[in-house]
C-alpha cells in the first residue's frame, strides 16, 4: 500500500506540470468563455422579454387613456337614437324607426365626431396589434390568455368603428333585412358594457404581464 502511494507521488511529481498547465489553459479559457456567453445570452433574452412587456403595458395604458373620448360620443349617439321620435313609420318597431331617422338626419354629423375621436386612438391600436403578434415570438407561458385579452380590448375600438362607418351612410335601403339586422346589432352596443369590457381586459393584461415578469426573472 505504502509502495503504491510512493509510486503515485513519484509519478505525479515527475509530470511536466508546466506543459500540462499550458495544454489545459485553452480548455479552461474556452469553458470560462462559454459560461460567460451563456450568462450573457440569458441576460440579453431576459432584457428583450422585459422590454417587450414594458412596451405592451405602455401601449395598453395609452389605449385606456384615449378610449373615454370615443365612448362618450357613443353614449351621446345612443341617447340620440333612443330619444328620437320617428316622423315616418319606416319600421314596425318604433325604436328601430327612430334609429333609422336619426341615422338619416344626424348620422353623418355624429359619425364624423366619433371618427375624429377614434382617429386619436388608431395609432395605439395599430401598435397593440403589432405587439400582440410579436409576443408569440417569446413563447411565454400562458401568453395565449394575454393575447386574447389584448384582442378583446382592441375589439371595443372595432365595434365603435363599425358604428361610425354605418352611420355615415344616410341612404341605406331600409327594406333590406340584412341592413336592419346590422342596425339592430349596432343599436345593441352599450357604452357601459364597453367600459366594463375595457376595465376587465385591462385588468387581465396587467395580471398576465405581472405573472410573465415573474417567469422572466425567476
Amino acid at each position: 500500500m505504502c509502495d503504491a502511494l510512493i509510486w503515485s507521488f513519484d509519478a505525479i511529481a515527475g509530470l511536466p506540470w508546466l506543459e500540462v498547465i499550458k495544454a489545459l489553459a485553452p480548455v479552461v479559457t474556452a469553458l470560462i468563455a462559454w459560461r460567460a456567453l451563456q450568462n450573457w445570452s440569458r441576460q440579453d433574452k431576459a432584457k428583450r422579454q422585459a422590454d417587450f412587456l414594458d412596451q405592451l403595458l405602455e401601449a395598453v395604458h395609452d389605449f385606456m387613456g384615449k378610449m373615454p373620448a370615443p365612448v362618450t360620443v357613443v353614449d351621446l349617439i345612443k341617447i340620440g337614437m333612443a330619444s328620437h321620435i320617428p316622423m315616418q313609420g319606416k319600421n314596425s318597431d318604433p325604436l328601430v324607426a327612430g334609429a333609422i331617422e336619426y341615422v338619416e338626419r344626424q348620422g353623418d354629423t355624429d359619425a364624423k365626431r366619433l371618427i375624429e375621436t377614434l382617429e386619436a386612438v388608431r395609432p395605439v391600436v395599430t401598435r397593440l396589434r403589432a405587439l400582440r403578434a410579436k409576443g408569440n415570438v417569446f413563447k411565454f407561458q400562458n401568453y395565449a390568455g394575454c393575447a386574447n385579452a389584448v384582442g378583446l380590448l382592441v375589439w371595443q375600438f372595432d365595434r365603435m368603428q363599425g358604428l361610425a362607418s354605418f352611420m355615415r351612410n344616410p341612404h341605406w335601403y331600409w327594406e333590406n333585412e340584412e341592413v336592419i339586422a346590422q342596425l339592430k346589432k349596432l343599436m345593441a352596443i352599450e357604452p357601459e358594457d364597453i367600459r366594463t369590457q375595457l376595465n376587465t381586459h385591462h385588468g387581465a393584461i396587467i395580471s398576465c404581464v405581472g405573472e410573465t415578469y415573474g417567469q422572466v426573472y425567476r
